[in-house]
């Protein structure tokens, strides 16, 4: 769905915006107040949104009315630090959003805006991308003081698959990765297909601050697909070609899950939208960006399903091997669809091509390839 919207706004966008003839000025790197009082750092905006940029140049005055127009309610920053509006309208998104209000009234503007005022926002729609994505994400990473107190009595050292409580699910590895370039990551992941928690061992060039061009554990938190819908944390330096267990193990009666080193836990995360949800377990690599190369060794894969106790692994279901990028490759060999077995291996390598300039950061869904597992079969 963001994927159409994103794209239906930004040729809306080029058609309103073709008559701005494009300057050819350099876009200066600081912020600076316009015409219209509003601050805006047109270097800033274009770093930040190729996806912009592609479709309508650098020009300052160009930037800053996509960014009135259309950037502003899909959650675009006009400069570094800026607080994201979430109160604005967003007619585009509440029409693809809500086909029932579009069938029913039609899909101009004044009429979407109306119905949001006078019948929408009491019925718990979103106005915005950006509204959807923070109140989502906030369900999701919010727990409650018996879930708090249930968090500090997790198991902490020594922990193995068949030391988890009934309640727990998991995916366990053995996991070795390298590679080159700007940025290479080997993870599990425990997914709906709204949500997903991961965690593994990356290496980002480019990455936040201190953690740049250092490999560390890292846990990707999904509340939603939308943008900022992810929340992103940190769990220490991680060893390059060394093998090291990593688990997640995701509590379902509470919607807690632990992050787990060599048997030590290294972090938790609260996600409730896993709870109650048929959820599938994989191992995944992915690139930063053209020229980026991985190779991953993922080791005596297990499972652990909700329900049972003491087990070295359940039998789960491999579904399937994909890849998003033509340039990467994660075979599991031996496995066949549809198979069960009770412990899988698979290996990863390839070198991300044809982003043409962009990343794993705005180009998500073309940069991994992931072998699948049904935890709910």
């Amino acid at each position: 769905m963001k994927k159409i919207i994103t794209k239906l706004v930004l040729a809306v966008a080029a058609a309103m915006f073709i008559a701005v003839a494009y300057s050819g000025n350099d876009v200066e790197a600081a912020v600076r107040t316009m015409a219209d009082g509003g601050k805006f750092d047109a270097a800033f905006y274009a770093s930040s949104y190729p996806d912009v940029v592609a479709v309508l140049g650098k020009s300052e005055k160009v930037l800053y009315n996509h960014y009135k127009a259309y950037g502003k309610a899909e959650g675009r920053l006009p400069y570094a630090g800026a607080a994201p509006d979430g109160a604005a309208f967003d007619p585009v998104y509440y029409a693809a959003r809500y086909p029932d209000v579009v069938k029913a009234m039609g899909s101009d503007p004044a009429m979407l805006k109306l119905h949001y005022d006078l019948a929408g926002k009491a019925e718990g729609r979103f106005a915005n991308q950006l509204e959807e994505t923070q109140k989502t994400t906030a369900a999701a990473t919010t727990i409650t003081p018996a879930q708090a107190a249930t968090a500090a009595a997790a198991p902490a050292a020594g922990v193995t698959l068949a030391s988890l409580p009934s309640s727990y699910m998991a995916i366990s590895t053995d996991l070795t990765l390298a590679g080159a370039g700007n940025g290479y990551h080997g993870k599990v992941v425990l997914k709906t297909a709204t949500s997903a928690i991961s965690f593994g061992i990356q290496y980002d060039l480019y990455g936040a601050k201190p953690y740049n061009g250092k490999a560390i554990y890292i846990c990707e938190n999904v509340g939603s697909n939308a943008i900022g819908g992810q929340v992103y944390t940190r769990h220490g330096l991680a060893p390059l070609g060394q093998t090291v267990n990593i688990m997640e193990a995701y509590d379902t009666a509470t919607g807690m899950c632990y992050l787990y080193v060599n048997g030590q836990l290294v972090g938790q995360v609260a996600n409730t939208f896993l709870r109650g949800q048929n959820v599938t377990a994989c191992v995944e690599i992915a690139g930063r960006d053209d020229g980026s190369s991985v190779m991953a060794s993922f080791a005596n894969i297990r499972f652990k399903k909700a329900g049972t106790s003491g087990t070295n692994g359940d039998s789960v279901m491999f579904t399937r091997c994909t890849s998003s990028n033509p340039g990467m490759t994660l075979v599991a060999p031996g496995a066949n669809a549809y198979q069960y077995r009770t412990n899988y291996n698979a290996t990863a390598q390839g070198t991300i091509v044809g982003l043409n300039g962009l990343d794993w950061d705005n180009a998500y869904y073309a940069v991994s390839a992931t072998a699948e597992f049904a935890m709910y079969m």
